[in-house]
């Protein structure tokens, strides 16, 4: 019976030297870095259960104290998150770029640029359109719509149920204010002429949370973008058109003339009917794809260059003029 003991004992004792010979090797290794957020990834307490208690996620373009790695070849990142509890997250290392590392953060994103008076004819109730004139800025100008975050689904990051409960509703006055300066909010009254309904918190709420923990940085930063296509030939050819019908060959074929090959080919153009009898195409809006690490002097061209190819859209649409015609 001894005998029968010291073999169990010894077959238990080698059955454990193999478990632990054949089990992964996870050796926690310390960093002193920063990690710069790339897309509003989950940042969780746990990699083996994923949990994420009080579900934080990170904020793009912002830079977070690194703890350390889960290994010598890392797949995830332990960062302090200000605000989560506990206060040491891990991030997988997908989201985002170590500040000591020379690649850029790498971020897909969809520039959505207006054509106002073709979408006052379908909103001439909207204060913006009730109040548009020849002579104002968005009778002969792109103007902003929003710059939103890829992929469709990064919306409402660390935005509370209440606030999205009302954005979603439209019930965008009742959102809180947001902190912006003089400057910035007297460029959106022009440059975002739905600025009139409110249409800057719902922008940021829903993307500029996921884009910056700035709106004055958000703002800021897509403004500069929509003033590039503006002042180059392609808003200029909007300009000469005016009253006219634009196919989108021809739209995209000026995205390439003035920011290179290529470019075109990462710019949808969205057509409207209009609201009268003659039922015509209207241009409404360009959204263009952008991808790359955005600051307030990135050149568009860059961006679109690394930006996703798309589908050229509704064929053909008149460039509007301001007033319901």
């Amino acid at each position: 019976m001894q005998k029968l003991k010291k073999c169990l004992l010894l077959a238990i004792s080698l059955c454990f030297c193999l478990t632990l010979w054949y089990r992964p090797a996870y050796a926690f290794i310390t960093l002193n870095d920063q990690f710069v957020a790339g897309q509003a990834c989950e940042a969780l307490e746990s990699i083996r259960s994923k949990t994420n208690p009080g579900n934080i996620r990170l904020t793009p373009q912002k830079t977070y104290p690194v703890v350390g790695k889960n290994r010598d070849n890392a797949s995830y990142y332990l960062l302090k998150v200000e605000g989560a509890q506990p206060l040491t997250r891990w991030v997988s290392v997908q989201c985002g770029q170590l500040l000591g590392s020379s690649a850029p953060v790498d971020q897909a994103y969809l520039l959505a640029l207006s054509w106002q008076p073709s979408f006052c004819e379908t909103k001439p109730t909207k204060p913006e359109c009730q109040s548009q004139t020849a002579q104002r800025f968005d009778a002969t100008n792109l103007v902003l719509h929003g710059l939103w975050p890829q992929p469709r689904t990064n919306i409402y990051c660390n935005v509370s149920n209440d606030i999205e409960r009302l954005d979603k509703n439209n019930q965008w006055s009742q959102l809180p204010p947001i902190n912006l300066s003089q400057e910035t909010r007297n460029a959106l009254a022009v440059k975002m002429p739905g600025f009139a309904s409110n249409l800057h918190l719902h922008e940021w709420y829903k993307h500029g949370t996921c884009y910056s923990e700035s709106p004055e940085e958000y703002f800021q930063e897509a403004i500069a973008l929509l003033d590039q296509v503006n002042n180059s030939s392609v808003g200029d050819l909007f300009v000469r058109n005016i009253g006219n019908f634009l196919s989108a060959n021809e739209i995209r074929n000026q995205f390439d003339e003035a920011f290179h090959d290529g470019a075109g080919s990462k710019v949808q153009v969205q057509c409207e009917r209009d609201i009268d009898e003659d039922k015509n195409n209207m241009v409404v809006e360009l959204q263009i794809n952008l991808r790359g690490n955005i600051q307030p002097d990135t050149p568009i061209e860059t961006l679109l260059q690394a930006g996703q190819t798309v589908p050229a859209g509704c064929t053909r649409g008149e460039i509007d003029p301001a007033g319901f015609n």
